[in-house]
């Protein structure tokens, strides 16, 4: 960069840097004047987020024209680049000053003072900072105060969110150096550490903060790490005794004001501080002013006869007490619990695997929501997207040092690693299905796959299979114990809803390939350093004592956390609980009931993207189905460990109805006559079609019968009701072939047998003359084509990025399907068919339709026999379809103090 020229400013140095992009010094050769250029990284010119917030910046900043805010000249575009001209403010930051020492008193005020007038115009302006810090203020040579980075600006009102945004701290020169990470939460109001909405208080706050820093030399909120940090804001009060004795009675009163944890006794506007600023320095002579010393020295003063008399009976007692009792180390701060709320604009997706992940040193969570990657560190307000991560990532883990992200890639069906700031992601092998991963400190990497588990070079090469499997056991969350020798991982040989919690806590050594069963009951156990194995049963975290050495657990579990959410699907293939364990004891989870991931409600969509809603109860609807005469809905949901068919009569004859009584049933279908249903079900062992009358009045028939270790799933009927095609699962998911049944005979037919292939879906075209199908290897991309039917081989690729689910208009000449990735929500693209004289399809768009469910393994949307409305499976969060449940990302700092508790370890 340096060298180059943007517009006509020509780039001198570089003199700053953070998570947004780069500020250079550059000269304007027009006026002739130096200025300041904060771009934006070419990588991140195609990222709709950040642009976003990087024209937002310069709006904010364009409308705060004041003596103490840092101005802005202009914004240019010079190709992929994009840089904001703003003023060159010389002199030190508030912070360089701050490091020589504490700040007169008088010069300390005129700088808040100048602080305070800046903010007051902002506020007024309806801006708020909400970044304010030493290292954001300028000093000039002249002693004026510039305040910089508005990029953390919010509007005041209230206001629908803007999807467009991910705003995290903006850049300063001084966002290299060392202690920046601390310095950010050490300046949060104790509204934002906890993650709850901020107003201009948390400005108010700030000044605070900044103010004591600048009369003490000294941070008001310290910690060793981010955690305890934000533990020091959210519990501790200042030491005001750091605080010169001289300082003046009326601020020390004003500071107490500012930094009163609950915001509305805090000082409720910045115009008020600005009034007691200067009317003390206009008049410091105050009749009732009380020096800092007075009112941190009289108090001590009054009780020390009482301390005199306290220390001498605590001497008594310890002399009396001290060979009865071993000296115990001191414990760590209390548990401190706050939350992350994601925006309206985010959901979580892949939610059949886990979705979150702390990173070792606690400072950072990581988790999937809108198909890829967001990372929050814990001292700035916001999460942001992680580039390169749109391949709809699942599963995420930290390596030990915090300086990879690792992750499996659905697109792609391969694992890989990024780098928690983002860029291009590394490969590391393929990997089929997301069973949960950890990375050892020998640098490699664990992972489960439906043959066991295996070991790959957190560098990449050739997969090692370490702990293989026997149909129909199947493995989740391995985790290296330490010594490299043993992996922990759960272990189910059940089948059913319910395996997971039926499941063994398994350690087994690589070396020897010996087993020992360490719990039995629940699922994907964790190995923490105080001694305790943790896992979860149902929707709560239990704890038991465990020795490292003997490989044995002791005493009965006890419960520790309620209300962690599992898997969308318990009976699908993962057994994730979403929570995770840093290092140092901070506990993130995501709230939730056993088995929940959201509610869904369901509604009718047009093609202009019109949304009406069904009056039915919020479940976790799956899979919904119209009847081919319009006046009946058909869908299934996850009640706890089941899953049941449901039936509701669009007339409004009758209300919901349940339909199945017995066994998991999945994928219903109705007949072309919607007479009857076929849906698959376990209720006889294995997973085979059935059917049964559509208004329940008779019992359900088997029409398949499954051979052990395969699944049959419901695909679509041929026109005259005398052919279904199906799909056949074997080998957990890594192959899916398509068959046939002719309902006369009961003989079943394979169309596609093809070893490492999945087939999702087979939808019959409504004259059966086509066939539409998701294909693609294992370990790849599955796209969507077109074969003739009875197929003949000539197939026709319709996706040109992947895609899955296809379903026909009800005339055949239109085909939806999912896209694999999307840069804008979760969406649907259709294209238009004609097969006469000759197949062909054009006219592809994307619907505007976004925010609908997304499960993998279910088409979650079917079309109105008109062909004019689709209907979807919404969040119950979603904007404007249901009331907001406010999805959330629990943190509790210094948990294991709290373990340890509870839970003694002998």
């Amino acid at each position: 960069m340096l060298g180059k020229t943007i517009s006509h400013y020509k780039v001198l140095e570089k003199i700053g840097q953070g998570g947004m992009g780069e500020v250079y010094r550059a000269t304007d050769t027009k006026l002739n004047r130096d200025v300041a250029l904060k771009i934006l990284p070419e990588q991140f010119a195609s990222d709709s987020q950040r642009m976003g917030r990087f024209q937002r910046e310069a709006e904010v900043l364009a409308s705060l024209d004041h003596p103490n805010i840092g101005q802005i000249y202009g914004i240019e575009n010079a190709g992929q680049t994009k840089a904001l001209v703003l003023q060159l403010i010389e002199g030190p930051t508030l912070a360089e000053r701050i490091a020589q020492g504490p700040i007169p008193v008088e010069d300390a005020l005129k700088f808040a003072l100048q602080m305070a007038e800046g903010l007051e115009a902002a506020h007024e302006k309806g801006v708020i900072h909400r970044d304010l810090k030493p290292a954001n203020v300028k000093i000039t040579p002249e002693g004026q105060v510039k305040i910089l980075d508005f990029g953390l600006a919010k509007a005041l009102e209230a206001e629908a969110p803007d999807s467009s945004l991910s705003q995290s701290p903006t850049l300063t020169n001084a966002a290299t150096q060392a202690g920046v990470i601390l310095g950010t939460a050490a300046y949060m109001s104790p509204e934002q550490a906890r993650g709850k909405p901020t107003d201009r208080r948390a400005d108010i706050w700030a000044i605070g903060v900044v103010l004591f820093e600048m009369l003490s030399g000294k941070r008001a909120f310290e910690g060793e790490d981010v955690s305890q940090t934000l533990a020091a804001v959210i519990m501790t009060e200042p030491d005001w005794s750091l605080l010169p004795s001289a300082t003046p009675g009326p601020i020390l009163r004003l500071l107490q004001r500012c930094l009163d944890r609950e915001p509305h006794d805090r000082l409720q506007a910045i115009g008020e501080f600005r009034i007691a600023v200067s009317r003390y320095l206009a008049d410091p002579v105050d009749p009732l002013a009380q020096s800092v010393a007075d009112a941190v020295q009289a108090p001590q003063r009054r009780m020390l006869p009482w301390l005199a008399a306290i220390a001498l009976a605590t001497i008594v007692a310890v002399i009396a007490t001290w060979n009865l009792k071993p000296t115990e180390p001191q414990p760590l701060a209390p548990a401190t619990r706050f939350y992350h709320e994601l925006p309206d604009s985010q959901i979580f997706t892949r939610a059949a695997s886990l979705l979150v992940a702390v990173s070792p040193d606690g400072s950072q969570i990581v988790y999937g929501a809108n198909r890829q990657l967001y990372l929050r560190n814990l001292d700035e307000m916001e999460a942001r997207p992680i580039q390169g991560t749109d391949e709809d990532p699942a599963s995420p883990f930290f390596s030990p040092g915090g300086e990879w992200v690792g992750y499996f890639s659905a697109a792609d069906r391969q694992l890989k690693k990024i780098a928690p700031i983002g860029g291009a992601s590394v490969t590391l092998c393929d990997a089929a299905r997301p069973f949960g991963a950890s990375w050892g400190s020998d640098d490699t990497i664990v992972y489960g796959q439906p043959e066991g588990i295996m070991r790959v070079s957190a560098n990449g090469g050739t997969p090692e299979l370490v702990v293989p499997t026997e149909a129909p056991e199947q493995v989740h969350g391995p985790q290296m114990l330490p010594g490299g020798e043993w992996v922990l991982f759960t272990l189910t040989s059940a089948s059913g809803a319910a395996r997971w919690d039926e499941a063994q806590s398994v350690a087994q050594s690589l070396e020897s390939g010996e087993r020992k069963i360490l719990w039995e009951g629940g699922s994907d156990a964790r190995y923490l350093p105080t001694g305790h194995l943790v896992y979860a049963l149902e929707d709560v975290l239990f704890a038991l004592p465990f020795d490292l050495a003997s490989l044995e657990v002791s005493g009965g579990p006890v419960p520790m956390v309620e209300g962690v959410r599992r898997t969308e699907n318990p009976s699908s293939f993962t057994a994730s609980a979403n929570y995770g364990f840093s290092d140092g004891g901070t506990l993130i989870y995501i709230p939730g009931t056993a088995a929940l991931a959201q509610m869904r409600v369901l509604a009718l969509v047009d093609r202009n993207g019109l949304v009406e809603r069904f009056n039915l109860p919020p479940k976790q609807y799956l899979s919904p189905r119209l009847s081919p005469d319009g006046q009946t809905l058909l869908v299934q949901s996850v009640e706890g460990s089941e899953n049941i068919i449901w039936v509701y009569d669009l007339t409004g004859g009758t209300a919901i109805q349940q339909l199945t009584l017995e066994g998991n049933n999945h994928r219903p279908v109705w007949t072309p006559d919607s007479q009857r249903i076929t849906f698959s079900s376990d209720r006889d062992g294995t997973m085979s079609l059935y059917w049964m009358p559509a208004d329940g009045s008779g019992v359900a028939e088997r029409l398949t019968t499954a051979e052990e270790g395969t699944s049959h799933w419901m695909g679509s009927w041929s026109p005259d009701g005398e052919l279904l095609v199906f799909n056949v699962e074997r080998a957990l998911a890594t192959d899916w072939d398509i068959w046939t049944l002719s309902v006369d005979d009961r003989e079943t037919q394979s169309l596609y047998d093809t070893p490492g292939t999945i087939y999702m879906g087979a939808e019959l075209s409504p004259n059966a003359e086509w066939l539409a199908y998701g294909a693609g290897p294992n370990s790849g991309a599955v796209d969507i084509y077109v074969e003739p039917f009875p197929p003949t081989g000539a197939r026709r690729r319709i996706s040109q990025d992947g895609g899955y689910w296809p379903l026909w208009s009800p005339e055949g000449s239109e085909l939806f399907y999912r896209p694999v990735s999307t840069t804008a929500g979760i969406t649907l693209r259709s294209v238009d068919i004609v097969t006469q004289p000759a197949f062909g399809f054009s006219n592809e768009q994307t619907l505007p339709i976004e925010g609908f469910n997304v499960v993998s393994y279910y088409r979650d949307y079917d079309m109105s026999s008109d062909g004019k409305r689709l209907l979807m499976v919404f969040p119950a969060d979603q904007p404007d379809i249901g009331e907001p449940a406010g999805e959330q990302i629990n943190v509790v700092l210094n948990w294991f103090e709290e373990l340890k508790e509870r839970v003694p370890v002998p």
